[in-house]
């Protein structure tokens, strides 16, 4: 019986090691200064620990637009462009699914059809998620944007100045 009790503490003090003793709050902490120190693969580390071992905290969406932000600033090393957006979208999707009421969840909405238009050029997938921007959100600040970018999508520069040089003569 003892040995089985002695087994018991140091597998459990074992298991108490291996996990963070840092608070959600100290590690949001700690992931802000790692991006202030321009340290963002321990940034992302940090946030992936408040994910993963606070699922209950408040901080988690916010966790989560982080991470989007900085996959989506391509700063992680050894990592393709495509995989680098990707991971943003896969990061900011999560607080559209998950936390929809979040304040980050309109912003992340719109960022996810802005990178598939503008970096992955996937004009249909940018379509359907700036309609869904714009019917979720109507009254949003971004949401004349959304239609912007949904009127616009696939123009040049050039063709849209032209587009808006049209409507103004009519």
């Amino acid at each position: 019986m003892a040995r089985f009790a002695l087994t018991f503490i140091l597998v459990v003090s074992a298991f108490l090691a291996g996990c963070s003793s840092k608070s959600d709050k100290e590690l949001m902490d700690s992931a802000n200064q790692n991006i202030s120190d321009e340290e963002f693969a321990e940034a992302i580390a940090d946030f992936e620990s408040i994910i993963n071992e606070y699922p209950q905290s408040a901080l988690v969406p916010k966790a989560l637009f982080e991470i989007g932000k900085i996959y989506q600033g391509q700063v992680i090393k050894n990592i393709s462009k495509e995989e680098s957006y990707e991971s943003a979208i896969k990061y900011y999707k999560q607080i559209v699914d998950k936390y929809p009421d979040d304040p980050n969840a309109p912003s992340s909405l719109f960022m996810i059809g802005f990178i598939q238009a503008n970096e992955l050029k996937k004009l249909d997938a940018a379509r359907e998620t700036y309609k869904s921007f714009v019917e979720k959100y109507p009254d949003h600040e971004l949401a004349s944007s959304a239609q912007a970018e949904i009127d616009n999508l696939g123009l040049s520069p050039e063709e849209i100045l032209k587009k808006k040089m049209n409507n103004v003569q009519k």
